[in-house]
Formats: structure tokens, C-alpha cells, sequence
């Protein structure tokens, strides 16, 4: 029995790809320009008739920001609409978002990830969207890394009031004697490059184990921001590191790690917890090769 692909096309200056049926959507004003582009994931703003990017913390997104279904009249706020998709809103314009499901929309992919057709998509900072899997009780960030000897910036950025739970490795490419440090930018306010993960060993495949006992601390591989360290009082002492969670406030923000000097290659997952951290779209194409900015994704909304 033959079987027939149905298949999608990127819309020349539009948003919806296609729709089981009407494509629902409510006009909102945009409260802030910030990052206010046509497919980003839109949050309550200040007020119910308000709306700004979601950040995956503060509240849960209820929609993507449209453009084609704006009204033009020449007396409305929604007469500012941008001339293209890739322009972004002005602040006081009453925006169309998209919401309902069962619609097909050209969204946004936050920078240095990758995904594959049938993700489950969760939204981030400036309203981008990122891979996430369920781990550890709640959704973990899924954030690609190769050999970076020195302190890599992902270009994944927590939002203040994130909480981070856990960070776990797994190692797709493994090479014997190799480890990896995650953390926040130690470049950044209060940032710590082994925040996270503090020389986890890279040498076999598959995911990776804590080590959160050990006679030397140092061997411990939880980081400090996700750890508190307890020591037994027995004849041979050892060091625990108890989970504790690292709550964002925005300086450090961005997620980086480190490599050994090896050509190893795999994924962070990293557990966070928000408001607005669930998944709100399955991506229905694949980005195989990570790009240094947010690209265009078709993605099939579940919001």
C-alpha cells in the first residue's frame, strides 16, 4: 500500500504553515518590544489584555505571536504592523496571538541547540524555543556539547527565577580519561564554570552518574550550586553532596561548559523548573547542525 508524506513549506512573509481548521486568535497590546517578533511564544504581560514574550518562568505562554491575521486600518494601534515576519513589533500594537492548537506555525529556535522532528519544544528566554525532555521530575533543557577546552558559552540563557535541579551528562562520542565542567559563565557577575557538573567523567557512553560520595571531596562531581556538602563523622570520613536547587536571579545567566582535551561529543540535560517550563509545540522538521542565532523552526503548536 503506497503511503503519502505530508509534508510542510516555510510561508513566504507569514506565520501559519496550515491549520486543521480556523486558526483561533485574540489581539492583544504589546507591553514591551522586547524581542517581539512574529512566531515567538507570548505570556501574560502586567494586565489579562497584555502581552510580552514568554521566558518559560513567569507565567505559562498562551500563544505565538502572529502577523498576517493583524488588522491594517489606518486609526488603530494595529496599523503599525512590520513590514515582514522578520521585523519586529512596536510596543503599544495590538498583536495577534495564535492559540488553540491544531495549527502549524513558523516559530523561533533558541541559538547553539538541536533538534529533531518530534521534539517536544518548551519556551525560554526572549520567547525562543528549546528541546526538552521529562527528567527528574520536571523538563530538562537538552543542550548539545563537543571538545571545548576552554569555557564555552552555549548561548542558552536561564531567566531570572529559574531553578535549576540537576545537570546530566550524556556522552554520545567517548574517549577514556576525559571529563566535562557545566556551570554559568564565569566571565559573568557570580558566575561559576563548574557550577553544575565539576569533572564528570566522559569515558564511557550513555548517561552519567553523580558522584556524590566520595573519602575526597574534590572527586565529588555535583558543582557547588547544586550541591551542599556534608561530611560523616566516622572512622573514614566521607564527603556527600546533597542536592540542593540554584534559583536564577539573572547575573550569572548564561549556560556554559568546559571539555577535556578530547574529542568527545554529547548533551546537558539540565533540569529546570518555571512557571512557564513545559512544552508547548512538537517540532516538525530537524536542525541537525547547531547555529550561533535563533533560526526558523516549523513547529506544530500544542497551545
Amino acid at each position: 500500500m503506497a503511503q503519502n508524506y505530508f509534508g510542510f513549506k516555510k510561508p513566504a512573509n507569514k506565520i501559519v504553515i496550515a491549520a486543521t481548521d480556523s486558526c483561533f486568535y485574540s489581539e492583544y497590546k504589546l507591553e514591551s518590544a522586547t524581542n517581539a517578533y512574529a512566531g515567538r511564544a507570548a505570556m501574560r504581560g502586567t494586565n489579562d489584555d497584555d502581552v510580552v514574550v514568554a521566558d518559560g518562568v513567569t507565567y505559562m505562554a498562551h500563544g505565538f505571536i502572529g502577523y498576517e491575521q493583524s488588522f491594517l486600518g489606518s486609526s488603530s494601534m494595529t496599523s503599525n504592523r512590520p513590514a515582514t515576519v522578520d521585523t519586529i513589533w512596536a510596543a503599544s500594537a495590538r498583536v495577534p496571538v495564535l492559540k488553540g492548537g491544531g495549527f502549524w506555525v513558523v516559530a523561533a529556535l533558541a541559538a547553539g541547540v538541536v533538534v529533531y522532528k518530534g521534539d517536544l519544544l518548551a519556551p525560554t528566554t526572549g520567547g525562543v524555543l528549546i528541546p526538552v525532555v521529562p527528567m527528574g521530575g520536571g523538563y530538562a533543557m537538552r543542550i548539545p556539547f563537543t571538545k571545548n577546552t576552554s569555557e564555552y558559552d552555549t548561548g542558552i540563557d536561564l531567566p531570572a527565577g529559574a531553578i535549576v535541579r540537576d545537570a546530566i551528562i550524556y556522552v554520545g562520542t567517548n574517549v577514556a580519561g576525559s571529563t566535562i565542567d557545566v556551570g554559568m559563565l564565569s566571565s559573568e557577575s557570580g558566575g561559576d564554570a563548574d557550577g553544575f557538573v565539576d569533572g564528570e567523567s566522559c569515558a564511557n557512553k550513555g548517561f552519567v552518574a553523580h558522584v556524590n560520595g566520595d573519602a575526597t571531596e574534590a572527586n565529588n562531581t555535583r558543582g557547588d550550586l547544586i550541591a551542599l556538602e556534608l561530611k560523616s563523622n566516622d572512622s573514614t570520613p566521607l564527603f556527600f553532596d546533597v542536592p540542593k536547587p540554584y534559583i536564577c536571579d539573572g547575573t550569572p545567566s548564561s549556560i556554559s561548559y568546559t571539555t577535556s582535551n578530547h574529542a568527545i561529543a554529547g548533551y546537558i540535560y539540565l533540569v529546570v523548573d518555571g512557571a512557564g517550563m513545559a512544552p508547548i509545540a512538537i517540532a516538525e522538521e530537524s536542525v541537525i547542525t547547531t547555529t550561533t542565532a535563533v533560526t526558523d523552526l516549523m513547529v506544530r503548536s500544542l497551545i
